[in-house]
């Protein structure tokens, strides 16, 4: 028996493993690629009914929970605390006192103030009086030698002897000619006002009652109260700290108008700050920003649910209150990295007594909405518009290509107006695979690379026969 020589041994074993390989490879291909052909065909006939119920279309944006009756409250009056009445957590009601700071030079200002009112309308009532002044005019004089005759006038004292001798009219003289000089002075009083210091009075009495107010104000400023009711969220001081003030008598972020001793102010975000925060779930909101495409479709009044992301189960209630026409942000970049977004608030109209202010969310809200209708997945209909077509499936396994309208189209379905019937059977657009067997390439995973790993791996029988070159 003739033995091989020990290379001759190796390539025969090297070729025997290759068949071998090969045939394996070509049976699981071929097993792989039956199954995804069954699979094909199955994903090409998918159908689904025809059915009747509620399509929405809807839009989604994020955003945060806000109340408008939140409110930070600052003292008007700044100065040494010397009362603090509430803590964080506390419930409190609008007008109740918070805190107090020191009324010492508060108190001093009004004072004064007072004191110049009192002279500034005493000299007004002095100004309105006037001056007084008496004015003495000289009487009637008689001169020596002459009378005065009623009716006739004066004449000679020898001629008015003369007329009451007669005894003619005028009867006799008044005795002219026989007295002496005579005089009777007459004394007059009048009231002078002078205009121009009456106006200067009156005002230097409006200016004293304008500081008497501003120093009123800044008395009433030394106490803090509540400008709403609500929970208090935040206390920034203690008994003793200096607190500044804000300088006016404003009301806090939320509703309820001036309180005269309270002072408020908000950060860039507009979350309230102040000496007490005070914050109320009454009437939340939130401020959601949408997407410009979707942002056209949002309008007053639209119904919306808004999902807080900290509890994914909580679905709460909303109403679209208002949609800004200018834009809120843009995003850098150019091409499809940019991005526009609009502003909305809504109204939460589910219980809002367990909400905070701050809380992130998502918002849906419902842009379109048919009741009763017609339905099919988006996907079994084609085309753009209102007019689409759909491809309807006989009981008998045959199709038939229609033309269908179609209403509102929901995030998964989309209402039919015409063309198809409640329980008919329509064709659903398959998703292929690109290789036609479950494989990308078409073919098993490596038989390509095993067609051309069998050629090197001839190639690498053909180099194990070489590779011992010299070696025969």
């Amino acid at each position: 028996m003739k033995v091989l020589p020990r290379r001759r041994r190796a390539v025969l074993l090297n070729s025997l493993l290759g068949v071998v390989l090969l045939a394996g490879g070509g049976l699981a291909y071929a097993t792989v690629n039956a199954d995804a052909s069954s699979t094909s065909r199955t994903g090409q006939t998918r159908t689904a009914t025809v059915a009747k119920g509620t399509v929405l279309a809807t839009v989604s944006g994020s955003g945060t929970l806000a109340s408008p009756t939140d409110a930070g409250a600052d003292f008007v009056t700044g100065g040494t605390l010397t009362s603090v009445k509430v803590a964080v957590g506390d419930k409190v009601t609008k007008g109740q006192v918070l805190a107090k700071v020191s009324t010492t030079d508060a108190q001093a200002k009004v004072d004064a103030a007072q004191a110049a009112l009192n002279t500034a309308q005493a000299a007004l009532t002095k100004a309105q009086a006037g001056e007084t002044v008496t004015t003495t005019v000289p009487g009637t004089t008689t001169v020596p030698g002459t009378t005065t005759v009623p009716g006739t006038g004066t004449g000679t004292g020898s001629a008015g002897r003369s007329g009451g001798q007669s005894g003619q009219s005028g009867g006799q003289g008044a005795g002219g000619g026989d007295g002496g000089e005579s005089s009777t002075p007459v004394t007059t009083t009048t009231t002078k006002v002078d205009a121009s210091a009456v106006a200067q009075a009156e005002q230097q009495v409006t200016e004293a009652q304008n500081n008497l107010t501003d120093a009123q104000t800044a008395l009433d400023g030394t106490v803090l109260k509540a400008p709403v009711a609500g929970t208090v969220a935040s206390v920034a001081g203690k008994v003793g700290d200096t607190v500044s003030g804000s300088g006016s008598g404003s009301s806090g972020s939320g509703q309820g108008g001036s309180t005269g001793s309270t002072g408020s102010s908000s950060s860039s975000s507009g979350t309230p700050t102040g000496f007490v925060v005070i914050t109320n779930p009454a009437g939340m909101q939130v401020d959601a920003s949408f997407s410009e495409s979707d942002a056209l479709k949002v309008k007053k009044g639209q119904a919306a649910t808004v999902t807080l992301n900290a509890q994914s189960d909580t679905e709460l209630n909303a109403k679209v209150l208002s949609i800004s026409s200018l834009p809120t942000s843009s995003g850098s970049g150019s091409g499809s990295g940019s991005a526009v977004q609009y502003a909305a608030t809504l109204k939460i109209t589910s219980p809002t007594g367990k909400l905070r202010t701050g809380m992130s969310a998502t918002i849906s809200v419902v842009t379109g909405e048919a009741d009763d209708a017609l339905y099919v997945p988006t996907n079994a209909v084609s085309g753009t518009g209102a007019s689409r077509t759909a491809t309807v499936v006989k009981d008998d396994g045959s199709t038939e290509r229609r033309t269908v309208e179609v209403g509102i189209e929901g995030d998964s379905s989309v209402q039919v107006t015409s063309g198809l019937s409640v329980g008919e059977k329509v064709e659903l657009t398959s998703t292929t695979a690109s290789g036609g067997n479950g494989f990308p390439s078409g073919g098993f995973p490596g038989v390509s690379g095993f067609g051309g790993g069998a050629a090197g791996f001839g190639g690498g029988m053909q180099g194990s026969r070489f590779s011992g070159g010299g070696r025969r």
